[in-house]
């Protein structure tokens, strides 16, 4: 585009050229055509001079460059999809949701909820155009989400009413597009009433000859003398994963972050009892005494790995047991990890039934390493294995999995243990997954935090910290208050590395308790 532009920009300017030296002539008040030689200067450039400037195909070498430069980046796969495009468009809506966010505020770029502080202030405030909401609304339309569709769509028409008779050169929507998919959505909503008021500015602004959006007047007067769809109810938002504890995930994710502990601030062994450190503020405070429990403190697990550089712990919580190990790895092995991984990310799939499938309720691109793919894998199993006090040997552990949250990415509440012994997990012969550390590979502006539903708290992203804890209980049965969720990311781009643990080979390093609940 860049190349276009300058070389369009010198035919123009050759053209304005040619413009200027042939009004000259014509206008110079000394000039007489009784001079052959100015006559001569005349009749060839209106006669030769000026069809060759009109009929030059270099405007269209120009544009064929044009095009054969897009088709070249099409055919490397660096521009995006459509698939891409509805991707995008279904993850403002997700943050619509989860975040409780304002259409109209996404669209004049901001991110707030009502009566809150904004959730993430971006340095440079980017707008939405009608265009960019008409066809986030598209897609909703397009699904039979007329909950979103209506929303989005009405932003469009506002927009394209405030700016009716411009044209801008990339949009492919106008308002009577606009007026068009709303009208409809209110009508399959039950609002008969707007969408006749929609499709009779339709008809009055747009195309007063549309016979479709005609009969769908008639249609809708009918309907409203029928005493059909006068009064509408309102809409429900749509649950498409059927998620049981939606409202408990959400109010989790929209909980600020704590203020002790977060990703920039140097962690440091505290000199008096430690707050509750990365819970948002809203979270319940523990009991009394599990209070006590929670701690920080520098941890060796009779390990000589860990004798030097003891693991930096700090206890989130006790029932799950949570733990959080800031400074885990350094920023070098962390982009060499997302290197290592970059290559091979595909959309991440999950366990359904006997086989593995992509989800809506779980959005990320992930990519797995073998210990012997770099020694900083290497060496970050040896650390996983030093802290946990686990055995991370093939069959015991999973290959590292790398995980890439962009644009809206999040995974719904989960458990990381098999609830069926159906599960693809049992394929590797090696138990159910007894235990979860999860590495931040990466700092986000915004969201992004991990949820535990059924505990009632949240865990911020922390840049190279690990986060563990135990899915199985010492008898052998899920943890079922190890519910959690990856909130959408907000702002950022979340990268993290997973280790999952299975119980077999453990026997000796996790016993089983005298207490058979335990």
């Amino acid at each position: 585009l860049r190349s276009y532009l300058r070389d369009e920009s010198s035919r123009l300017r050759r053209l304005r050229r040619f413009y200027e030296k042939v009004q000259a002539l014509h206008q110079d008040p000394k000039a007489s055509v009784d001079n052959p030689l100015l006559a001569f200067s005349l009749i060839k450039r209106l006669h030769s001079d000026w069809p060759n400037v009109i009929y030059s195909d270099e405007a269209a070498r120009n544009t064929q460059a044009l095009h054969a430069g897009l088709r070249e980046v099409e055919q490397e796969q660096e521009l995006p999809g459509a698939e891409d495009l509805d991707g995008a468009a279904r993850a403002l809506m997700r943050l619509q949701d989860v975040y409780a966010l304002s259409v109209k505020g996404l669209a004049n770029g901001l991110f707030q909820r009502a009566g809150h502080p904004p959730l993430y202030s971006p340095g440079r405030r980017v707008p939405l155009s009608a265009d960019d909401c008409f066809h986030v609304g598209k897609v909703a339309y397009d699904t039979g989400d007329y909950y979103h569709s209506i929303a989005w769509l009405e932003e469009a028409v506002s927009l394209f009413r405030l700016s009716y008779g411009s044209w801008n050169l990339e949009d492919r929507s106008s308002l009577e597009d606009a007026l068009d998919h709303l009208a409809f959505s209110y009508f399959m909503a039950g609002n008969i009433s707007h969408a006749l008021s929609l499709s009779r500015e339709f008809l009055r602004y747009a195309d007063p000859s549309n016979q479709r959006v005609s009969r769908n007047v008639a249609k809708y007067k009918k309907l409203l003398e029928m005493g059909t769809g006068a009064s509408a109810s309102p809409l429900q938002r749509p649950n498409s994963t059927r998620l049981q504890s939606r409202d408990a995930y959400e109010e989790l994710c929209q909980r600020p972050r704590g203020q002790v502990g977060l990703a920039g601030v140097p962690w440091s062994p505290p000199l008096l009892p430690p707050p509750h450190a990365l819970l948002g503020s809203l979270s319940p405070q523990p009991a009394p005494e599990q209070l006590l429990h929670l701690s920080c403190s520098y941890e060796t697990n009779s390990s000589p790995y860990l004798l030097l550089q003891p693991a930096k712990k700090e206890m989130v919580w006790i029932q799950p047991y949570v733990a959080l190990y800031h400074d885990f790895i350094t920023d070098a092995e962390a982009e060499t990890i997302k290197g290592l991984a970059g290559p091979w990310l595909q959309r991440s799939v999950v366990a359904s039934g006997e086989k593995q499938q992509k989800a809506e309720y779980r959005i990320s691109k992930s990519a797995w390493l073998k210990d012997t793919a770099d020694p900083a894998v290497r060496a970050l199993e040896r650390r996983i294995a030093a802290v946990t006090g686990l055995d991370l040997r093939p069959p015991y552990a999973e290959y590292l999995q790398v995980v890439n949250y962009g644009l809206g990415g999040h995974y719904e509440p989960h458990f990381d243990h098999a609830t069926s012994m159906k599960s693809p997990l049992y394929r590797m012969k090696s138990g159910n997954r007894i235990a979860t550390i999860m590495i931040y590979l990466s700092a986000v502006e915004a969201g992004g935090s991990t949820a535990f539903i059924y505990a009632n708290f949240s865990v911020p992203v922390v840049k190279n910290a690990a986060l563990f804890w135990w899915n199985l209980r010492r008898n052998g049965n899920g943890d079922g208050d190890t519910l959690h969720a990856g909130c959408p990311v907000l702002a950022g781009d979340k990268w993290v590395a997973n280790k999952w643990i299975h119980e077999h080979g453990q026997e000796f390093r996790r016993p089983c308790s005298a207490d058979p609940q335990d």
